[in-house]
């Protein structure tokens, strides 16, 4: 009598298994540089905010403050010049976010900047967000290669630089054109 078994083999699962792997670990670097484009949209609006927080700032007080809780938009928590976008946000302590620090300075010299931080951990993305106050245009930096492809696809440029401009130049950017 013949036997109708139906059924995977052994071997046909192995295959399954291999190939879902495969296709997982080439997803993998793609998820998370798009995990870690919406970390740095996130930067951007909050450097935004911060940006024309101080312009009111400096409407009213002729000057640009370098302490969070001056400002009319401070984040919950914030005093002082830094402020950490998770964990502790004077600390940085447990943090996986940014840590955020405001500059004064003459009207073209203030700005903000967002360093991608990780406490205590190894970070596959090292990069810088810096934004003039006067400016409609954020910098990004990196002194490692990761780092350095994520600025490029940020500023909208093809070759990966240490530093780019989101305007689609290949340098920072600079207040009134100045190097």
């Amino acid at each position: 009598m013949k036997s109708n078994k139906t059924g995977f083999t052994l071997i046909e699962l192995l295959v399954v298994v291999l190939i879902i792997g495969i296709l997982a670990a080439l997803a993998m670097p793609q998820y998370m540089k798009a995990v870690e484009r919406a970390r740095m949209t996130e930067a951007v609006m909050l450097l935004d905010a911060i940006a024309k927080a101080q312009q009111r700032n400096w409407m009213g007080n002729n000057k640009f403050t370098t302490n969070f809780a001056t400002l009319d938009v401070a984040p919950q928590g914030a005093t002082g010049a830094t402020y950490y976008t998770q964990g502790d946000p004077v600390t940085g302590v447990n943090s996986n976010g940014f840590a955020v620090t405001i500059y004064d300075g003459e009207p073209d010299e203030g700005y903000a900047e967002a360093i991608r931080y990780n406490y205590n951990k190894e970070m596959t993305y090292n990069y810088t967000l810096v934004r003039f106050y006067l400016s409609e245009y954020v910098t990004c930096e990196s002194p490692e290669p990761n780092g350095q492809s994520l600025c490029a696809d940020f500023c909208g440029i093809e070759n990966p630089v240490s530093a780019c401009c989101s305007d689609g130049t290949e340098s920072a950017c600079y207040e009134d054109g100045e190097e």
